[in-house]
């Protein structure tokens, strides 16, 4: 091709016929150009085809991460209300509502078990840390997913909080009572790999509902269950949102 313009534009300069070369030689550049801004569209067609396969992947690794946090918030929310259901029925028990049929057993290892919430972020933080959140196109989805760290880190200090009011409980529980005889009650014994005997005192932990304190610390765990439940609503309808937000862009993309 390229021989056939030269034996073109030779031709007519020998021919000094140079007002037709001048116009050949402008299409000759227009061609040119035109061959140049095709070539890079399609560099750049190619360039996008590939941006939308790995958004289109990024996508549908978040759908599965966030299908497991969702889960796994729901799950952690209905041990917090246990937890709190537990708690009450204490409270339901002390001081003058004091009755000996009241087994506390059942109800001590709820009261001092706040849970932890561990959220699948990997991917997510891979494509925050390698600078690649840019992927994801829809700006709504990404600001909500930033902000779904951050909804975390909350999370995390108010479970942190009531974590902490677990261990003064269980250490009064420690001065107070007996764990052996919560642990035979309970049946925790039965997963143990050595059979723990009962009690070597006489404790009857009943008496621990007789006790303003234990009441007192009692009505603080329902305190911060709640104030972490009010916590996993938040965290559990952000998730939803994303999860929709998720769907519909790789609906999209198909």
């Amino acid at each position: 091709m390229i021989k056939f313009f030269r034996k073109i534009r030779q031709r007519l300069l020998s021919e000094n016929k140079f007002s037709k070369y001048m116009i050949y030689a402008v299409g000759e550049i227009i061609l040119v150009v035109i061959g140049i801004l095709i070539a890079l569209q399609i560099n750049n067609w190619n360039e996008n085809s590939n941006q939308d396969k790995l958004e289109l992947e990024a996508l549908k690794n978040l759908r599965e991460d966030f299908n497991f946090n969702l889960s796994e918030l729901i799950r952690i929310d209905s041990v917090n209300t246990k937890n709190i259901k537990s708690c009450v029925q204490i409270l339901n028990h002390t001081g003058k509502r004091y009755t000996e049929e009241f087994i506390l057993e059942k109800h001590l290892n709820a009261a001092t078990a706040s849970p932890d919430y561990s959220a699948k972020n990997g991917f997510l933080n891979d494509l925050i840390n390698s600078g690649n959140l840019g992927l994801i196109k829809n700006s709504v989805l990404r600001n909500l997913l930033s902000s779904w760290l951050t909804e975390l880190s909350e999370l995390t200090l108010r479970e942190e909080a009531s974590q902490k009011t677990d261990f003064e409980l269980i250490d009064f529980i420690i001065k107070n009572g007996s764990y052996l005889d919560v642990d035979e009650i309970v049946g925790f014994n039965k997963n143990l790999n050595v059979k723990l005997p009962k009690s070597g005192f006489e404790i009857d932990n009943n008496q621990m509902l007789k006790i303003p304190e234990f009441e007192n610390r009692i009505e603080n765990q329902i305190i911060f269950f709640n104030i972490a439940t009010e916590k996993y609503l938040v965290c559990m309808n952000l998730n939803k949102e994303i999860l929709q937000l998720l769907e519909s862009e790789i609906k999209t993309k198909k």
